[in-house]
């Protein structure tokens, strides 16, 4: 599968108000509020903000740090950045992906109160790499997709050491090895496998993989390996490791911002640039934080800015979002931590899990309207599911009589309009049958997990315990439990939600009165 086609987390398709949001792939993207991106540039990677990590300005004050942070500001200044009286400060902790966090100055900081304004002159982004003279041409005449495109700029920029303009910025980047315990992507085989046995998460996390080692060899392919000349890291700059390394820092702090950049070849990312934005990527995550303080780009003033969802005390961390609706396997596979104010709890299936299809007739109209069920999935959450995968699931189970009830001839004009008829009941045994197969399909999932629900949470409690010496997990092990745990309360949920539904329709209900609550 080609990279750019597991760029996009849920493809809404719109017809006549009816929404299907099943098609999907394998990256999630950070909202803004004109944007919507693959992570947050140059924050760290698996510190939140209920990890008990602050930041200290007494116990980070590094010599080699501080040098690489002025050294860093510096460089901003000179492309007109502002600090908006935020300070860019070391995370002390014992997590593996210690890293930076920001500030509030002295008098502290008001809320909605600008607090990120960085100009598009320090942007890493899809533009700089196809105005650079080495990429640019090679990316076009090897056709290129946009993600291998920002990875090769990335691992060029890193190789060209101090003659890349954004050296100063690279070298706040964690290294691979630093990130091997704390971002799932980097995990050895024997962890991913072991703790996140049954879940969906672990199927992802191994196409991921497969995406980096095609995005390998498409790199190697092009003739990437010859970019740099000799004494920079000539042919070993382009490995797979490295790769996948390019894959984690894009993942976990690059925006997908609205740059009107003229792209070539097909659009990728709703239209959307992706770009590393330095300074912005720093702060780091809190799931109360929503919409009101995430990255906006005005094509404008050519900054990118941010506003503060609440005020913060001098010296208090200040927190952006990485996006309102964020779950937190989302937040485990993209950035590698679940911040424990999350609530979002939800859980993504292929579509395949509620096989087979009724007939031909049937994957004939859910591939006109892009749904087929090799290429969708749906989010199960403790609400159920929303009326599109209903709808979705109503054409899956449809006999011959409701598709020529519903208009559809197998002719892709009439898609549109027989997947609005659809969007409502259509029939008892119709409706019977959805509701079955989404049971089943929880059920099957929560019996693949190897551990209960209630056999995670006690784990996780006893360990959260710091008075307990037994129990001890590994941070990485902690967020884990904490996705794996989400997961489960949304089968749960969606099992009772489901489960009234299916009492509604064997006593009788009228379907016009027939709705999850």
């Amino acid at each position: 599968m080609a990279q750019e086609e597991d760029a996009v987390i849920r493809l809404m398709q719109q017809s006549d108000g009816v929404g299907a949001a099943m098609a999907a792939l394998p990256y999630t993207m950070r909202t803004g509020l004109n944007a919507r991106s693959l992570g947050t540039a140059g924050r760290r990677i698996c510190c939140s903000k209920n990890d008990g990590i602050v930041v200290n300005p007494v116990t980070v004050a590094e010599s080699e740090i501080d040098k690489k942070v002025e050294r860093f500001r510096g460089w901003l200044r000179s492309m007109g950045h502002e600090e908006c009286n935020l300070k860019l400060q070391k995370c002390p902790g014992n997590d593996p992906a210690q890293g930076y966090g920001m500030v509030a100055g002295p008098g502290g900081i008001h809320k909605g109160r600008v607090v990120v304004k960085v100009p598009r002159r320090a942007f890493l982004s899809e533009e700089t790499a196809r105005n650079c003279p080495l990429i640019g041409p090679l990316a076009k005449r090897a056709a290129l997709s946009t993600w291998q495109i920002m990875c090769l700029h990335l691992l060029c920029e890193r190789a060209r050491g101090q003659q890349s303009p954004w050296f100063s910025y690279i070298c706040l980047l964690p290294f691979e090895i630093e990130l091997v315990g704390a971002h799932p992507l980097l995990w050895p085989q024997r962890m991913r496998r072991e703790w996140l046995a049954g879940s969906p998460m672990l199927d992802i996390i191994e196409r991921r993989l497969q995406n980096c080692r095609e995005d390998h060899e498409a790199l190697i392919a092009a003739g990437a390996s010859e970019l740099m000349p000799v004494g920079t890291g000539s042919g070993g700059f382009i490995t797979e490791a490295a790769v996948r390394w390019a894959a984690v820092i894009l993942l976990s702090r690059a925006f997908s911002l609205d740059l009107e950049e003229q792209v070539q070849g097909p659009v990728e990312f709703y239209g959307r640039s992706i770009a590393l934005v330095p300074w912005a990527d720093m702060l780091n995550h809190c799931s109360s934080a929503g919409k009101d303080s995430c990255l906006a780009y005005s094509r404008v003033s050519d900054v990118a800015t941010l506003r503060a969802h609440k005020s913060y005390t001098e010296g208090e961390q200040v927190y952006d979002s990485y996006g309102s609706n964020l779950s937190a396997s989302q937040l485990l596979l993209d950035y590698g931590f679940v911040d424990q104010e999350n609530q979002n709890h939800a859980v993504d299936l292929p579509a395949s899990v509620l096989a087979p299809l009724k007939s031909k007739s049937n994957a004939i109209l859910l591939e006109a309207v892009g749904l087929s069920i090799s290429r969708s999935i749906y989010t199960l959450t403790p609400l159920g599911v929303d009326e599109s995968v209903l709808a979705w699931t109503r054409v899956a189970v449809a006999s011959p009589r409701e598709l020529v009830d519903a208009g559809w001839r197998e002719d892709s004009r009439g898609a549109s309009s027989a997947m609005v008829y659809f969007s409502k009941p259509v029939s008892r045994e119709n409706e019977s049958e959805v509701v079955r197969r989404l049971l089943w399909a929880c059920e099957a999932l929560l019996n693949k997990y190897p551990t209960t629900l209630e056999e995670d949470t006690a784990m996780l409690v006893a360990s959260d315990n710091t008075c307990n010496q037994v129990v001890s997990l590994p941070w990485a092990r902690k967020q884990a439990l904490r996705a794996l745990i989400s997961e489960k309360l949304a089968l749960r949920g969606a099992q009772r939600v489901l489960w009234q539904r299916l009492q509604k329709l064997r006593s009788g209900l009228s379907l016009d009165l027939l709705e999850i609550q």
